[in-house]
């Protein structure tokens, strides 16, 4: 997190406290929170009362859980009102998400993991919740990997040491120099590709979003069942589309 000698303790805390719910954790009660975050059950009790009294935490059904609370849209729609990539992505993902029929995501990197920032489904796919702020481990993703590829190699490698390797799915890759081998290969192809390494049956490719500073803002992802990308051609011309894509968002005025 940096240096936070000048900071406020009580609100790193809380801060800490209302992370702890963005890994899928559901409902937790004040003792979860505290184990997760390796705070005192005292500690993360005061920081869940404020929490709670301004809104960015409600109690869940039975009284002694919490969610997040509504108050959280709030920052969240702000992020997104001025984000200069999401803004010139969209169109591009639209348009690439009806060309090749497929869910067309928007995602960036923060530490070791990459975030969602958006999804566009494919016309045939009936409504789902949007995955906005989902992470995966970006050693295992293809955005991930993309954005890896597109990074100077010591950057690369700081954040490959620094990744943990874990099983997601029974294909996901945790040897390093099989995660090294792939992100080769995705700085040779201009795409990445992975297979069911984060969600059994899907598959994705992606290609990092340069600007013309040549910083790395993100990349784009086209995903879909294993079976649309099962032959090379198929994946070949998906991969294209994509950088295609990314290529258009990078000449826009990103900075």
């Amino acid at each position: 997190m940096g240096n936070l000698a000048m900071g406020s303790n009580a609100l790193l805390k809380a801060m800490q406290v209302l992370e702890t719910f963005q890994n899928d954790n559901g409902a937790l009660t004040v003792q979860d929170m505290a184990d997760l975050t390796r705070q005192t059950k005292s500690s993360a009790q005061r920081s869940v009362y404020t929490l709670e009294k301004l809104g960015y935490l409600e109690r869940y059904d039975d009284g002694a859980r919490y969610v997040p609370g509504r108050s959280c849209l709030g920052p969240a729609y702000g992020f997104l009102q001025n984000n200069r990539l999401l803004e010139a992505a969209t169109p591009f993902l639209l348009d690439l998400s009806e060309k090749v029929g497929m869910r067309a995501h928007l995602s960036v990197l923060e530490g070791t993991d990459i975030i969602y920032l958006s999804r566009i489904p494919s016309q045939e796919e009936r409504l789902t919740l949007s995955p906005l702020g989902k992470r995966w481990p970006a050693v295992n993703a293809s955005s991930g990997r993309a954005i890896l590829a597109a990074l100077p190699a010591e950057e690369r490698e700081r954040i490959i040491t620094a990744s943990r390797l874990k099983k997601i799915t029974s294909q996901t890759l945790v040897d390093l120099p099989s995660i090294s081998e792939a992100i080769q290969k995705a700085k040779a192809d201009g795409y990445a590709y992975q297979r069911e390494e984060v969600l059994p049956g899907v598959a994705s490719v992606s290609s990092a979003v340069v600007g013309t500073n040549g910083q790395v803002y993100g990349a784009v992802i086209l995903s879909g069942p294993v079976a649309r990308f099962q032959d090379p051609e198929d994946r070949h011309r998906l991969g294209e589309a994509v950088v295609q894509a990314t290529c258009s968002i990078g000449a826009c005025n990103l900075s």
